[in-house]
């Protein structure tokens, strides 16, 4: 009664939520308060009053769940995923500028080549040309005149002009090479920063992915801890409530056997006897040969549960840091350089609901009793049937 009492007003704060704020958490709180509000309406009116409204009900909370989940879990998802094709885009965009400067340094080279070809051949030419004219003069022993000399000052200046001309075209595209090289070395760098930029992003986006699963999982632990102690709960209520009914019938029973005149004077005895039966009843629940006496008081329980459940978390984190680990290795020695591939979103599978189990626990009695038929929704009920 007070773990109800204690979840009615935490449901309550959660109806009054902005449908933006809500939680997993909330749309349990809720399923419980609409469980207590069935287990009211059913003690009041009877199980056939609500026989078909109760799956639907439970199938609008399983909805809002899933919604809820994935309301919390997607925008972070969409941001990174954004950004990831961000990054995509812009180094798709550096790699065909770094093409088109290639083609660009592969056409001035060309053309270099070319010019240089012929500025080469012209030399070839002109040196021929000079052999032509020595081989001329040392056959030919002729004196030259002053126009002569002159002419072939004349050609000398141009072989330099020419030389001249090469030489200074060879050290401007030299020149030139040499800045597109140094243009392409920045160009590589800010693609290196890019890769390590978008290896980083991946990362934490796998760290975000295994503490969203490690808190579904911690999640759920908590989850199950509260259906099993609200089940111990209605199981010691109902107990309580039979010792009750059956210390009563005891009471009524002695009174019958009692004479009307002997009531006043035997009143105490029977009180006495009352009492010895209860304690009788005592005794045989503390007796050491019953294999089912209680073991464990309620807070020894519930502190065993907290600490399977704290293992349980702490061997789920070990297991995904070691396939983390395990997986880097894998990449670093299987390390080929190659485009990162296109990461597609990994469908997760779905949890098991616990709005059945919550919403089912209030009503476990009925069920065992078999006052609601054998249906596919009631599938958590049947599941903790034996726990009454």
């Amino acid at each position: 009664m007070e773990l109800e009492r204690g979840s009615e007003p935490a449901a309550e704060s959660a109806l009054e939520k902005n449908v933006a704020e809500l939680t997993v958490m909330d749309v349990y709180d809720i399923a419980s308060l609409v469980g207590h509000e069935f287990e009211r309406v059913v003690d009041q009116h009877g199980c056939e009053a609500i026989a078909r409204l109760m799956p639907k009900v439970v199938r609008v909370l399983e909805i809002l769940e899933v919604l809820v989940s994935r309301h919390h879990v997607a925008p972070e998802l969409d941001e990174l995923r954004l950004e990831l094709d961000r990054l995509r885009v812009e180094r798709m965009d550096r790699i065909e500028k770094e093409r088109k400067h290639q083609k660009e340094l592969e056409l001035v080279e060309d053309v270099w080549r070319g010019e240089a070809q012929d500025l080469l051949s012209q030399i070839a030419q002109l040196q021929e040309e000079n052999k032509q004219l020595m081989t001329n003069l040392s056959h030919k022993d002729v004196s030259f005149s002053e126009e002569e000399l002159q002419k072939h000052e004349g050609m000398s200046e141009r072989e330099r002009q020419v030389m001249k001309k090469l030489k200074e075209v060879v050290d401007k595209q030299r020149d030139e090479i040499r800045a597109k090289d140094r243009e392409l070395g920045l160009k590589n760098e800010d693609v290196e920063a890019l890769q390590q930029q978008q290896t980083r992003l991946m990362k934490i986006n796998h760290d975000l992915r295994h503490r969203v699963t490690v808190v579904e999982a911690q999640g759920k632990a908590l989850i199950e801890q509260k259906v099993e102690l609200e089940a111990d709960l209605q199981t010691k209520e109902q107990e309580m409530g039979s010792l009750r009914a059956e210390l009563g019938r005891l009471r009524e029973r002695l009174r019958g056997e009692l004479s009307p005149d002997a009531d006043a004077e035997e009143e105490p005895e029977a009180e006495l006897g009352g009492q010895e039966c209860v304690s009788d009843a005592e005794k045989a629940a503390m007796d050491l040969k019953d294999p089912n006496r209680p073991r464990f008081t309620l807070q020894e329980l519930r502190d065993v549960l907290h600490e399977r459940n704290e293992l349980k978390s702490k061997v789920f984190l070990l297991q995904e840091e070691l396939a983390y680990y395990k997986s880097e290795e894998m990449e670093e020695e299987n390390r080929i350089p190659q485009p990162p591939p296109v990461a597609h979103p990994r469908l997760s599978p779905q949890p098991e609901s616990g709005i059945k189990r919550l919403i089912f626990t209030a009503i476990m009695p009925m069920v065992a009793a078999g006052l609601i038929l054998d249906d596919p929704a009631l599938q958590p009920a049947r599941r903790l049937v034996p726990l009454v």
